[in-house]
């Protein structure tokens, strides 16, 4: 072979292999935190409390003393695949008091459920994808009309912003503890 053949067929590969990789970021969260000085435990536990009221979670727990308030699941997607399944989010906050500045740490946990076997679940940490939209919309579970990832997402940081207005904390102060990798999307269609 002739190195100008070599060098078509190289370039040819990698062409073929660039069409087949659809480059989005994963972001997987761990928690998103808000920050206010001033502001007692049990104040923000309240706040915490209310907002998460406001956007439709049902508490489970909450500790003023402990600085800790948990919602029930809430349900906010459904598949209908073979087996159907049905999506769940539960937020869990702590607050800490570290030299007079509140740090309110929401962590949000996804529930998947089979609808045929309420015993079949399984809890992840929530995970979405960002990116160029055409290279996003590859993802069926990012499809903004009825994707459970986008759901996810919107619900989550929907509560999150509700928290932030409740503690008068500025949307562009929240810290986001999140891991981010490259990822292509053909490896998440679903």
């Amino acid at each position: 072979m002739t190195i100008s053949k070599f060098l078509a067929v190289t370039a040819l590969s990698f062409s073929i292999a660039a069409c087949a990789s659809i480059p989005v970021t994963k972001v997987s969260v761990q928690s998103f935190e808000l920050q206010k000085a001033g502001l007692t435990q049990t104040a923000a536990v309240a706040q915490l409390t209310g907002a998460f009221v406001d956007k439709g979670f049902d508490v489970k727990m909450s500790n003023a003393d402990a600085g800790v308030v948990t919602t029930e699941y809430k349900k906010f997607a459904s598949v209908s695949s073979d087996p159907p399944f049905d999506y769940y989010m539960q937020l869990r906050a702590k607050v800490k008091l570290v030299k007079g500045i509140s740090s309110v740490q929401i962590v949000p946990a996804i529930r998947e459920q089979n609808r045929q076997n309420a015993a079949a679940f399984t809890e992840r940490e929530l995970v979405y994808f960002t990116g160029d939209p055409e290279n996003v919309a590859e993802i069926a579970s990012m499809n903004t009309a009825a994707g459970w990832r986008s759901s996810a997402q919107t619900l989550f940081v929907n509560a999150v912003l509700g928290v932030a207005e409740a503690l008068g904390v500025n949307a562009d102060s929240i810290i986001q503890n999140v891991s981010k990798s490259l990822s292509n999307a053909r490896d998440f269609e679903d």
